[in-house]
């Protein structure tokens, strides 16, 4: 072999390695458009981290640009209104980002206003499509079988309890916590706290509620189908809670003030979701023992034997209702950087980066190899794989899944701060007026 040819055969061998040491990291620049910056929103704070989910942002951002040279720029929109606005920014035309963190109880919505752009092919062909649950990529699919998004987490709603104020385990039903809730009331507790208004008190509290009486959200067409004699039990059931002063007045309000009653235990249980434990914090327990240990105060709690969980509570005869919800990745149609926003999901489908997701974020990896790593193999964990094993149910499929939500969580509080309304004919009225608004 001549000095040329042998020139030629070594960089034909590093071309080639180049290119299988690219194919196998999956964090390679995949085009021009990949090297560019890319706009992301999401709901977590990267620039000035308050909690374990801003912070885990905010370590992926650096991450990401010293790993790949890449970088992204977040975009923090209010919790509560970045699906919207996601819809909105892709109708008006307006700005729109290259990538979305997204809540999979939206993508009705999303699919009927074609907002997100078709992942399918990307999704398949991608290293980590076998390594993800079926549960979770089934969160991510139309009903025409297109993937509209990448599952990133999996959440949980379930109960919080301490267990010297429910020595017996928390109540499996709602009769059951009646009688215990006139116990506790007596040592001036409340038996329970938790998110009465907005549609976060839908999704945590009111969902498991519904579900085990029999009580319709929507029908087949995505329109409201809730009033209905299951929906009035719940209201009469939460109605009692209040009325008898077993549940704090503030868990009608907005915001969350309504978990301090818990946090310092004036209530013995609190029903929220397993993305509640990075804020529960700091914990007062019964007998005044502090925990103060960020995002680890649960589970610090939990092995002193202080603190316990339960599945969602439900009516007698019921079976619990765990909301099944994925927070993921999606691309809106507009996205100026399409090869970019592909290039950061296959960073974030790595095993590790997945896994400090689900860490912290309060919830399940998406990828079963990122929940076969040590951090879940804990008593909370556990217990949360468990919960979403048994009991997880999709959340309702409302066509404006915000104005349906609202709709119903407004008429709940409504009923229930005022006690001498007619459930059936509120419950009636506010889903004549939703269904209305889609005509």
């Amino acid at each position: 072999m001549n000095k040329t040819s042998f020139s030629l055969f070594r960089l034909t061998v590093v071309v080639l390695c180049i290119f299988t040491l690219a194919g196998v990291s999956g964090l390679q620049r995949t085009s021009a458009l990949a090297e560019k910056p890319i706009t992301l929103w999401t709901k977590l704070n990267a620039a000035s981290p308050q909690t374990s989910q801003d912070q885990w942002l905010a370590d992926t951002l650096k991450a990401y640009t010293k790993d790949t040279g890449n970088e992204a720029t977040n975009v923090v929109l209010p919790y509560d209104q970045i699906n919207s606005k996601i819809n909105l920014a892709v109708q008006s035309k307006g700005d729109v980002p290259d990538l979305a963190m997204i809540d999979g109880q939206y993508l009705a919505f999303f699919v009927h206003n074609g907002t997100l752009m078709d992942l399918t092919d990307f999704v398949k062909s991608a290293p980590w499509f076998k390594d993800l649950t079926p549960s979770s990529i089934a969160a991510c699919t139309a009903p025409d079988g297109k993937i509209m998004c990448v599952p990133g987490v999996q959440t949980a709603s379930f109960v919080y309890y301490w267990k010297s104020m429910y020595p017996n385990g928390f109540p499996a039903t709602t009769d059951d916590l009646l009688k215990e809730a006139a116990r506790l009331k007596k040592e001036g507790k409340y038996a329970v706290t938790f998110k009465g208004s907005e549609n976060f008190s839908l999704e945590v509290c009111y969902f498991s509620l519904m579900h085990s009486a029999g009580a319709a959200f929507n029908d087949e067409n995505g329109k409201a189908a809730w009033a209905n004699p299951g929906t009035v039990k719940v209201i009469e059931f939460v109605r009692t809670l209040f009325k008898e002063k077993y549940a704090p007045e503030v868990a009608l309000a907005t915001g969350f003030d309504y978990e301090n009653a818990f946090k310092n235990a004036d209530a013995g249980a609190l029903l929220a979701g397993s993305w509640s434990y990075a804020f529960l914090n700091p914990l007062t327990a019964p007998d005044g023992t502090k925990f103060d240990n960020g995002p680890d105060s649960v589970s610090n709690a939990a092995k002193a034997g202080k603190l316990g969980y339960a599945p969602p509570l439900v009516f007698p005869g019921g079976k619990p209702a765990s909301q099944a919800n994925i927070t993921g990745w999606a691309i809106p149609v507009g996205s100026q950087n399409v090869e970019g926003a592909k290039a950061f999901i296959n960073y974030l489908m790595q095993t590790k980066v997945d896994a400090a997701f689900g860490v912290g974020f309060g919830a399940m990896p998406a990828m079963l190899s990122a929940r076969a790593e040590d951090v879940f193999k804990g008593d909370y964990w556990k217990t949360v794989a468990e919960i979403q094993e048994k009991y997880s149910v999709p959340l309702p499929f409302l066509v404006d899944y915000d104005k349906g939500m609202l709709a119903l969580a407004d008429t709940f509080t409504k009923l229930v701060s005022q006690p001498n309304l007619d459930p059936m004919k509120e419950l009636q009225a506010a889903q004549d007026n939703y269904n209305n608004s889609l005509e």
